[in-house]
């Protein structure tokens, strides 16, 4: 059986956004400690949404460009944290780095929402 027939039993799929970052479009620097992000995660489940999509760069016009060590930085941790107090939530990582792509998977990561396509790095 595919991922989405499994996950979705053939309805459309909601997806919650949790921005980990200080600047995103609309929620910047709400979600930057555990309990806040706990919070959040617990007020989408309420929600029935069925996806949380997290991400820590914002891609916003005009946001500063971050390394790819402070991403992991925001991300790595808070990440592990998650998937440890929510195991069973499908998550979809924004971003669009490679290796935080492969590390987020190696903790379960479901998705990755990648705005360049694969086509930021090698």
């Amino acid at each position: 059986m595919s991922f989405y027939k499994k996950i979705c039993n053939n309805r459309p799929l909601i997806m919650g956004i949790l921005n980990i970052t200080p600047d995103s479009f609309y929620d910047g620097n709400k979600y930057v400690d555990f309990e806040s992000i706990k919070k959040r995660i617990i007020d989408m489940q309420e929600q029935d949404v069925d996806i949380i999509d997290i991400g820590a760069v914002s891609s916003r016009p005009g946001a500063i460009d971050i390394s790819e060590n402070e991403e992991a930085n925001r991300l790595l941790d808070i990440y592990k944290k998650i998937k440890h107090t929510f195991p069973d939530i499908i998550t979809s990582i924004d971003t669009y780095r490679s290796t935080i792509a492969k590390e987020t998977i190696k903790y379960g990561a479901n998705i990755i929402n990648d705005i360049y396509a694969g086509n930021y790095d090698s």
